[in-house]
């Protein structure tokens, strides 16, 4: 198994933050009184923050203050990264020659911190964005199999970015008779989810599709619509569009084959490009006994309104600055909690709204032998280590069969200790944190593990364990 670096992964399941623009015209001709409040702020948030900000910065980097991103543009390789084609931040390619060439205007002219509004500030110069008109699947005649179709552990490998993770696995079960929910849990930088539910949207009775999490500190949801359904005994594939922006600002499309799914996500960081394609996950699926223990226990499936959305989707809080291009929900603020900021955002879902799901706080305590190297906290459906604590291995590595069943699989950096699972399906896990002491993302001979550890989750729970004893050298 090839585990993905964290940040790199999850940079694209959560779309950074994201403005709408003629490109042509970019943000406005490039004047003297560039600021760092006015301009630079805005193009560094949209495009750097999702990887350089937070409690562990990809790189030891922080880049959410002035006095951060004047050290990295006038004393670091910033100014350079940004141009280079072949090693660019950030990683998904270069940003438009217009943002290179504001963030080099400002740090020939010294650096500016404050300033009024000149010519380069976006919201004087971007043009008003005309939403295209959202035709909504009816699922009272087509499209309702989906919600049967997206439930499973899927197991696979994925494109990201143009690179081949050769495994992935995200975990879809009912919460709901008429809500399928999943999760990837990335650990200490954040997690991503997508939830697919019947919902009343503008009077028509649809699919909608809930994606998002926190990253880095940084909430954010944004919110589809099923706008195409083609179904044969053989494939049957959906196309879900922003649920305001449409196919314009991003979309998704999902293929059933039989026991096969073909995920395809694209997105254009909220209308600053045409949408491309970011991911592709192929996967198959596994362990149908979650999904049907789910599905029992929530009363699914039944073609009724889990969420109500009978007008426009409601305007989100960082359009007082940009034109609205997309049903998405933003907000950053230290300090506050995940319901908080959901709050703040004016996010129309909140997690409390969200049936069935539970949280799972893990603590561990480190030794010497860990201290400074980064933990992978793995839940599984099946032992990955015997009662002592040693892998079950196969050769140098543990049994692939083993982690197969791997069910959320977040990393906690080098300092952290603690971590909470939130919407977690209920169910039985085994429990293994492991220190990946070569460093090399696989659980494998000199990796360090613990005795093995198992946990019931009740539904709407908040369970909390500490793991202790780990200092098993495998």
């Amino acid at each position: 198994m090839r585990t993905s670096k964290i940040s790199l992964l999850l940079s694209f399941l959560f779309p950074l933050v994201g403005i709408a623009a003629d490109e042509k015209k970019g943000i406005g001709a490039i004047e003297d009184e560039v600021s760092y409040t006015n301009d630079i702020a805005p193009i560094v948030k949209n495009f750097c923050t999702t990887c350089h900000a937070g409690d562990d910065p990809e790189g030891d980097l922080q880049l959410t203050t002035y006095e951060q991103v004047r050290e990295a543009t006038e004393k670091g390789d910033l100014l350079h990264r940004i141009t280079d084609a072949d090693d660019p931040m950030p990683e998904d390619g270069l940003m438009p020659l217009q943002y290179r060439r504001t963030i080099r205007q400002w740090a020939e002219k010294g650096y500016r911190n404050k300033g009024t509004a000149s010519a380069a500030t976006p919201r004087e110069n971007y043009q008003d964005y005309k939403p295209p008109v959202i035709r909504p699947v009816d699922v009272s005649r087509q499209g309702f199999s989906f919600l049967e179709k997206m439930q499973g552990h899927w197991v696979g490998s994925m494109k990201l970015l143009g690179t081949d993770y050769d495994w992935m696995a995200f975990d879809y079960r009912a919460v709901s008779p008429s809500h399928v929910h999943g999760i990837y849990e990335g650990g200490t930088i954040g997690n991503l989810f997508t939830s697919f539910f019947v919902a009343d949207f503008k009077g028509t009775k649809t699919l909608m599709a809930r994606n998002g999490g926190i990253l880095n500190g940084i909430y954010r949801t944004s919110y589809f619509v099923l706008e195409e359904v083609k179904e044969s005994r053989r494939k049957s594939s959906y196309h879900f569009v922003d649920a305001y922006g449409g196919d314009d600002i991003m979309y998704m499309d999902i293929v059933f084959s039989g026991d096969s799914i073909d995920f395809k996500a694209y997105t254009s960081r909220f209308g600053l490009k045409a949408p491309k394609l970011h991911m592709d996950f192929k996967g198959k699926r596994k362990r149908p006994e979650l999904a049907a223990a789910a599905a029992k226990a929530v009363g699914f499936p039944k073609n009724e309104v889990a969420f109500q959305f009978p007008n426009p989707m409601p305007r989100p809080e960082w359009t007082k600055e940009y034109p609205m291009t997309s049903a998405s929900y933003i907000w950053e603020e230290k300090g506050k909690d995940l319901l908080e900021l959901a709050k703040a955002s004016k996010d129309p879902i909140t997690i409390e709204q969200i049936p069935h799901l539970a949280k799972l706080t893990v603590s561990v305590e480190r030794n010497e032998k860990t201290k400074g190297k980064n933990l992978h906290l793995y839940l599984s459906q099946k032992a990955l280590t015997d009662e002592s604590g040693k892998l079950i291995r196969r050769g140098r590595y543990a049994r692939m069969d083993l982690l197969d069943t791997l069910l959320s699989f977040p990393e906690l950096g080098a300092k952290s200790e603690e971590f909470t699972f939130t919407y977690l399906h209920p169910g039985k896990y085994y429990v293994t944190v492991l220190a990946d002491m070569d460093e090399d993302w696989y659980p494998t001979v000199g990796d360090i593990t613990h005795p093995l550890i198992s946990i019931e989750v009740k539904p709407k729970s908040h369970e909390t364990i500490r793991v202790t004893g780990l200092n098993v050298v495998n």
